[in-house]
C-alpha cells in the first residue's frame, strides 16, 4: 500500500467532488461549469499525469542523490516534527516556486496552462501544465541539503497539491479567521483573476501567511474575472501546452538585438524593449465557447468513466506495474482525450480519429480477453462490450441531422 502513489488514490473523490459542486451549484440556480471547459481542463490534467509517471522517477532520484550527498542534519522519518518540517517548508519552497512561474516568461509559458479556463471550479484544479515539472524540482532542492527525507519530501509534496484542490470553487465563501492563516477558496480566487488589482497576487500553497510576509496579499472584494490576458481560444490540451511556448519563442525570434532575444525569456511576462505592456482589461478575445458537437455529451461523459479509472489505476500502480501497462494505459487516456477535443471543436479529423479508437480498443479488449486470466478478463469484457456497443451510438450521434 505504501508504494501506491497518493494522487491515484485522490482521484475518484475529485470527481466524486466535482459532481457534488456541480449539483449544489443546480440546486442554487448557479453555472459553475461548461462541459466543453471542463474537458479540456481534465484533458490537460490527464497529460499532466502521464508526463509526471517519466518526470516523477528523474526527480526523486536527483532529490535522493543531493540528499544523500549533500544532506546537513539527521531527520527522523518517524518523528513527528519531522513531517510538520517537511508540511511548512514544501510550502515555503513551492510559494517560491509559484512567485517564479508567473514574474518570469518562460516559466510563465508553462504555468499559464492552470490560468487558462475563465471558469473556476474543481475541475480547474486538474488543469495542470506538462512542462513545468521540467524546472519546478529544482525549487525543492535546498530542502535535500538541509537533510529533509526523501519520503517527507515527496508525501509533503503530494500533500501540497492534494491541499490546492479544494479551494478551486466559487462555491465556498470566506471563512473567517481561517483566512489569516491558511489559503481559502477566496484567496486562490483572487490568484485567478484577471482584475488588475488581483493579477500576481496570492502565490501560496496551504499557507496565507507566506503572501502576508512577501508582499503579495490581496483580499478579495470585487467580483473575480477569472482567465488570461491573452486567451486561448482553443479546447486541445497540445496546443494549451504549447502555443503559449511557440508564442514566446516567436516574440523572441522577432527581436532585432541578440540581448533582447534572450532576455525575452527571462524578463516579466509583458516585456517589450520599450517597456512593459499593461494589457487591456477585460482582456479582448475572451468568451471562447466552442461545442461542435453537443449531442455527444453523454456520449463523452459515459467514456470519462473508464479513462477515469485506468487514470487513476495508472497514477496509483505507476510504481509496481511494468512499463508496457503504463505507456498502454497512458496511449489509451491521451488519444482519448484529445479526440474529445477535436471533436468538441469541430475538427474532421477528430471523427476518423474516434472510429479508430473504438475498434482498436475492441481488437485490444478482445485480445485481452483471450489472454488474462481471473478478474482481468471481466476488465477485457467490459471494455470490449463497450466499444462494441459505442460504434453505433457514436455514428447515430454524429451524423447529419435532417433539415
Amino acid at each position: 500500500m505504501a508504494e501506491l502513489n497518493p494522487i491515484g488514490i485522490a482521484v475518484p473523490f475529485f470527481f466524486g467532488l466535482m459532481v457534488i459542486e456541480f449539483l449544489y451549484a443546480r440546486l442554487r440556480g448557479r453555472s459553475l461549469y461548461r462541459f466543453n471547459d471542463t474537458i479540456a481542463a481534465l484533458t490537460c490534467g490527464m497529460g499532466d499525469q502521464i508526463v509526471g509517471l517519466l518526470s516523477s522517477i528523474l526527480v526523486l532520484g536527483i532529490y535522493q542523490y543531493v540528499y544523500a550527498s549533500f544532506g546537513q542534519l539527521s531527520m527522523s522519518v518517524s518523528e513527528p516534527l519531522t513531517w510538520v518540517v517537511g508540511i511548512v517548508a514544501v510550502d515555503l519552497c513551492y510559494y517560491a516556486y509559484h512567485r517564479f512561474s508567473h514574474r518570469v516568461n518562460f516559466a510563465w509559458a508553462t504555468h499559464v496552462v492552470h490560468h487558462q479556463s475563465e471558469e473556476y471550479n474543481l475541475a480547474v484544479a486538474l488543469r495542470q501544465s506538462w512542462f513545468t515539472q521540467s524546472y519546478s524540482w529544482v525549487f525543492y532542492m535546498p530542502l535535500a541539503v538541509l537533510g529533509l527525507p526523501t519520503v517527507v519530501w515527496a508525501g509533503s509534496f503530494a500533500a501540497n497539491l492534494l491541499y490546492q484542490y479544494w479551494i478551486h470553487t466559487r462555491a465556498i465563501g470566506k471563512l473567517g479567521p481561517i483566512e489569516w492563516v491558511m489559503n481559502t477558496p477566496s484567496h486562490h480566487r483572487v490568484h485567478h483573476g484577471t482584475n488588475p488589482e488581483y493579477i500576481d497576487k496570492n502565490y501560496a500553497g496551504i499557507f496565507i501567511v507566506w503572501d502576508r510576509l512577501f508582499g503579495t496579499f490581496e483580499d478579495e472584494e470585487a467580483e473575480v474575472l477569472y482567465g488570461i490576458m491573452k486567451p486561448v481560444r482553443a479546447w486541445d490540451p497540445l496546443t494549451a501546452n504549447v502555443m503559449p511556448i511557440v508564442t514566446l519563442a516567436r516574440d523572441s525570434w522577432a527581436q532585432a538585438r541578440l540581448t533582447d532575444k534572450l532576455k525575452m525569456w527571462i524578463a516579466e511576462p509583458g516585456w517589450t524593449p520599450a517597456g512593459v505592456v499593461q494589457p487591456a482589461f477585460p482582456a479582448p478575445g475572451r468568451g471562447y465557447d466552442v461545442n461542435m458537437e453537443p449531442r455527444l455529451t453523454l456520449y463523452i461523459l459515459t467514456h470519462l468513466v473508464p479513462v477515469g479509472v485506468t487514470t487513476a489505476f495508472v497514477i496509483a500502480y505507476s510504481k509496481l506495474w511494468p512499463a508496457s501497462w503504463l505507456a498502454l494505459g497512458a496511449a489509451y487516456i491521451f488519444w482519448t482525450g484529445m479526440n474529445w477535443s477535436g471533436l468538441i471543436e469541430g475538427k474532421r479529423w477528430g471523427r476518423v480519429s474516434e472510429w479508430s479508437r473504438l475498434v482498436a480498443v475492441g481488437l485490444a479488449g478482445g485480445t485481452g480477453a483471450l489472454m488474462l486470466t481471473g478478474p482481468l478478463v471481466w476488465v477485457a469484457v467490459s471494455v470490449v462490450t463497450l466499444s462494441m456497443l459505442s460504434l453505433p451510438w457514436f455514428g447515430l450521434q454524429t451524423r447529419p441531422v435532417a433539415a
